[in-house]
C-alpha cells in the first residue's frame, strides 16, 4: 500500500492537548501511529519510539505507561508504539521486506547484510517506515529522541551530545550507560541520523531480555524525569 493512499492527519493546532496521528504506513499498509501527551506548543519536545525491531516488544509497554502519565507543563511528548507494525505482527526483527530499519537511515548508510537480520535494504531510506519517521521527526524537530530496544540492558551513549542525558536516564532506570558498538559495521541507524541531521539528543535504550512490570514503570518514570531535566536546561 502506498503512503499516498493513507489519510494522514495534518499539523497540530494549539487546542490539540492530546492528539493522535497516523504518520505513515508499513509496506503492507499497517498504520504507524503517534500520540501526543503534554503541551503541543512546548519548546521542549521529546519523541519516544517504543519499538523498531519487531521481536523487541518491551518498549511498547513503556510507551503504554507513558500515555497515562503527565509530562512537565512545558513539554510535548510524542509517543510512537512501533515504527515496524509488520515486524511486530510477525515477531521478526526486520520489516515485511526483510530490512533492518536501524540500518536503513541515510546517515553513513552502506548496503550490507543482504539475506540476514541486519540487511540495510537496497538503498538509503528505501523503506516506507523509515520515510514516515524521518518526515515526522523533521516536522517535530525534537529536543530529544529515545529509541527502545532489547535485550542488552544498557543506555547507549555513543553520541557525545547525548552523554549527559544518557547517564542520567541510565541512573534513573537502574541500567549501566556506555557506548555500544556492533559486531560489524552498523551505519544507517536512527540515532546517528537524528544526531547529525536534527542536532538533537538521540539515545538508544536497550532494555533487558526480560522486563517485569516494575521495570516498565521505572523506565516510564525515568523518561518523565528526563523530560523535566531537559526543560530545566532550556529555562
Amino acid at each position: 500500500m502506498a503512503l499516498t493512499a493513507l489519510i494522514v492527519l495534518g499539523p497540530l493546532s494549539p487546542a490539540d492537548a492530546s492528539a493522535e496521528r497516523v504518520i505513515g504506513a508499513s509496506d503492507t499498509g499497517a498504520p504507524i501511529e503517534a500520540y501526543l501527551v503534554g503541551n503541543p506548543e512546548a519548546t521542549n519536545r521529546i519523541v519516544v519510539l517504543g519499538q523498531m525491531h519487531g521481536d523487541e516488544p518491551a518498549g511498547r509497554r513503556v510507551v503504554s505507561v507513558l500515555r497515562g502519565l503527565t509530562p512537565p507543563p512545558d513539554t510535548a511528548m510524542w509517543l510512537i508504539p512501533t515504527m515496524n507494525p509488520d515486524g511486530h505482527a510477525r515477531g521478526t526483527r526486520t520489516n515485511a521486506r526483510g530490512v533492518d530499519l536501524n540500518r536503513n537511515f541515510p546517515t553513513q548508510w552502506n548496503e550490507q547484510g543482504a539475506g540476514t537480520r541486519q540487511w540495510s535494504g537496497p538503498r538509503a531510506a528505501s523503506e516506507p517506515e523509515t520515510q514516515a519517521v524521518m518526515e515526522f521527526l523533521r516536522e517535530v524537530q525534537p529536543t530529544a529522541m529515545l529509541s527502545f530496544h532489547q535485550p542488552f540492558g544498557v543506555v547507549d551513549i555513543t553520541h557525545p551530545p547525548a552523554r549527559k542525558a544518557g547517564r542520567l536516564l541510565a541512573r534513573w532506570m537502574d541500567l549501566p550507560a556506555r557506548p555500544v558498538g556492533c559486531s560489524g559495521p552498523c551505519p544507517g541507524t536512527l540515532t546517528e541520523w537524528v544526531t547529525e541531521e536534527l542536532n538533537a539528543i538521540a539515545l538508544t535504550v536497550e532494555l533487558p531480555a526480560t522486563v517485569p512490570s516494575s521495570a516498565v514503570d521505572r523506565s516510564a518514570s525515568a523518561v518523565i524525569r528526563l523530560a523535566r531535566w531537559l526543560s530545566q536546561q532550556s529555562a
